[in-house]
C-alpha cells in the first residue's frame, strides 16, 4: 500500500528541481498543450539557420538550468524543452499519459530535427521518435523501463500489477529507425546495470556508446567530457 501511495513522488520526485530559475541566457516561453495546460520552458538560439534541438528532462531537474549551462556551450545548434507538467512553474499533474501526450504536441509545433532525452527523459525523447520524423536520436543515462527497474529495487512486491507509470522505453526503442547514440556514466548509481544492457542490445540502429569517467548518473552533466560528447554525436 505504501508503495503504490507513494510511487508518483518516487518517479517524478521533482522535490528537487527548483521551483524557479531565472536564466541568464535561455529565453523563457510556455507551450499551451490540446487541454489548455501551460508548460514552461525555453528556448536558447545560438545561431541562424542551425538544426533545432528538443531535450527532454530528467525527473529532478528544471529544464532551464540545462538550456541556460549546457546548450549555450553547443554553438552549432538551436535548443528548445519544456518543464514537465507541475515542475518549476508548468501547470498539472504529471503523469506518464499526459507528458508523452504532450511532448508530440510539442514535437509538432516546433519540429526540431534531432532528440536527446536524459534519464526520465529519454523515454519521453524514445516515445517520440518512435512516432514522429527526426535525423537522429540521443540518450543520456537510459534505462529499459521504470517497471524493470522497479522489479529489481521491489522484487516482493507485484510490481506490474501496482505501478501506474511504466515508461517501456525498450518497447519504443525497436521502432526507432533514425541512428541512436548513447551517453552513460561509468559510476551509474541509480540505474541496474542490468536495465541498461538491456536497452542496448535491444537498439536496432545504434551509432554510438561513449561511457564518460568518473561520472555518476546525478553528476554526468556537470562533467566537461559529457559536452564534448554532446557537441560530437549532435555533429556527427
Amino acid at each position: 500500500m505504501f508503495f503504490y501511495i507513494t510511487q508518483d513522488n518516487k518517479i517524478f520526485n521533482k522535490k528537487f528541481a527548483n521551483k524557479v530559475y531565472i536564466p541568464k541566457k535561455a529565453k523563457i516561453i510556455y507551450f499551451k498543450t490540446s487541454d489548455n495546460i501551460f508548460l514552461e520552458g525555453g528556448y536558447v538560439v545560438n545561431k541562424k539557420n542551425v538544426p533545432l534541438v528538443l531535450y527532454f528532462n530528467g525527473n529532478t531537474n528544471n529544464i532551464l538550468e540545462f538550456l541556460d549551462n549546457i546548450t549555450t556551450k553547443i554553438t552549432d545548434f538551436n535548443f528548445i524543452g519544456f518543464n514537465y507538467p507541475g515542475y518549476a512553474r508548468s501547470q498539472g499533474k504529471p503523469c506518464e499519459r499526459c507528458i508523452l501526450k504532450y511532448a508530440c504536441e510539442i514535437f509538432d509545433k516546433y519540429k526540431p530535427e534531432i532528440i536527446i532525452g536524459r534519464s526520465l527523459g529519454t523515454a519521453v525523447a524514445t516515445y517520440v521518435a518512435s512516432k514522429r520524423e527526426i535525423k537522429k536520436l540521443i540518450l543520456i543515462t537510459p534505462f529499459d523501463s521504470i517497471e524493470d527497474i522497479a522489479k529489481i529495487k521491489y522484487p516482493f512486491l507485484p510490481v506490474r500489477l501496482m505501478l501506474k507509470h511504466k515508461f517501456k522505453e525498450i518497447d519504443w526503442i525497436k521502432k526507432v529507425k533514425v541512428p541512436v547514440y548513447v551517453i552513460l556514466a561509468e559510476n551509474e548509481n541509480l540505474i541496474p546495470k542490468k536495465c541498461v544492457e538491456n536497452l542496448l542490445k535491444n537498439i536496432p540502429n545504434l551509432k554510438s556508446v561513449k561511457i564518460i569517467k568518473n561520472a555518476t548518473h546525478g553528476n554526468i552533466l556537470q562533467n566537461e567530457e559529457t559536452i564534448d560528447v554532446l557537441k560530437s554525436f549532435l555533429g556527427d
